[in-house]
């Protein structure tokens, strides 16, 4: 069974949850208590990203959201208490995929096919008035543009190389048994 070297920085709560359940999982409320305001936006992401892991990966009884992590570790957010973490994860249980990508459909953007695609959906959006895409999700005035920008998104999981800097995985759950030592660099 093949094994991804996975990092990700989590609070104290989730090492505790290691520790004394052997387990640990993100619940769906998390994130509107992290983001506040702007969590419609988070959750609208997640949303869809919670739909599709799920086509690949069955998540088990309890798991709400998934933990994300990294192949790098520098891309880790270290808040003040939290810890970097080292896993070692049966590849059956990651779904990888390209964090620029994901960073784009956070930001609720349409992922084209190629560059000619992405000019094409711009022109789209200006010819009926919008210079961005938060519209489209901010309003109920735009279900066609807001159907073509979620089909879109679905282009995070089609195969490519993905370079190892830029590799960003997800898991339904982190589990005690799968920590693992951080190589030294």
């Amino acid at each position: 069974m093949s094994e991804l070297l996975l990092y990700t920085a989590q609070a104290p709560v989730v090492t505790e949850a290691l520790e004394r359940d052997g387990v640990s999982r993100v619940r769906k409320a998390y994130v509107d208590q992290k983001y506040g305001e702007t969590a419609w936006v988070f959750q609208t992401a997640y949303a869809f990203f919670r739909r599709e892991m799920a086509l690949r990966i069955p998540p088990p009884p309890g798991a709400e959201s998934p933990v994300w992590l990294y192949a790098d570790s520098r891309w880790c957010f270290m808040g003040p208490e939290s810890r970097l973490l080292c896993f070692r994860i049966p590849e059956e249980q990651v779904l990888v995929f390209d964090q620029r990508l994901w960073n784009r459909i956070l930001n609720l953007e349409y992922l084209g096919r190629d560059e000619a695609d992405e000019a094409r959906f711009q022109k789209e959006l200006a010819g009926i008035g919008l210079n961005g895409t938060q519209p489209v999700f901010s309003t109920a005035f735009y279900p066609l543009q807001k159907r073509k920008i979620q089909d879109s998104w679905k282009r995070l999981f089609a195969p490519a190389e993905i370079p190892e800097v830029y590799r960003q995985a997800a898991v339904w759950e982190l589990r005690r048994e799968w920590l693992a030592e951080a190589p030294e660099t």
